[in-house]
């Protein structure tokens, strides 16, 4: 639910001005529910997709554009990243990281100098590409980070699967 929201708000927020705001359909559950897109829950229990929405709504954010959420070993990762700025203030000299973490491993893929993003502007930044390593997680994150500003810092949840593990997958469905 988190990686879903912040990817459906930050893409309303990158294609501003044509798209002007994105609601969330059911923001509270007004009661016991098994299963609800809601970002409270009841009784009143903020779920972390709040915190995700709310990230994703900064005034000035990373934000990192994906065409899927499920990636395989060997396989090339992409994304876009973007900075996002609401502000009513140009924001330069930004030094963007982008790194890859799975488990104890952090894999730097980017190292951009941004130019100057300005006010109540967005900025389309390079696509990033790297050819994914084998881990032993079935999860891996990605942090888009500016140096010395961790308020405009975002990380995503994405799933990774194994090269044999796809084959096995495979071969049950054909089954």
């Amino acid at each position: 639910q988190c990686v879903g929201y912040k990817a459906i708000f930050e893409e309303s927020r990158r294609q501003k001005p044509y798209c002007a705001m994105a609601l969330n359909w059911c923001f509270n559950e007004p009661w016991p529910a098994a299963a609800n897109n809601s970002l409270v829950a009841w009784p009143s229990l903020p779920k972390p997709a709040l915190k995700a929405v709310g990230d994703s709504c900064r005034p000035f954010c990373t934000s990192a554009r994906f065409s899927k959420f499920v990636w395989r070993e060997g396989e090339e990762f992409f994304a876009d990243i973007w900075l996002l700025n609401d502000k009513f203030a140009d924001h330069s000299n930004l030094k963007i990281k982008v790194t890859l973490v799975s488990g104890e491993e952090e894999i730097v893929i980017l190292d951009w100098n941004a130019p100057t993003v300005p006010a109540n502007r967005n900025l389309a930044g390079p696509t990033v590409r790297f050819a994914l390593p084998r881990w032993e997680s079935e999860r891996f994150h990605v942090r888009v980070e500016i140096e010395g500003h961790p308020e405009y810092d975002s990380q995503y949840l994405l799933l990774y699967r194994k090269a044999e593990e796809e084959i096995k997958r495979t071969r049950s469905m054909n089954l």
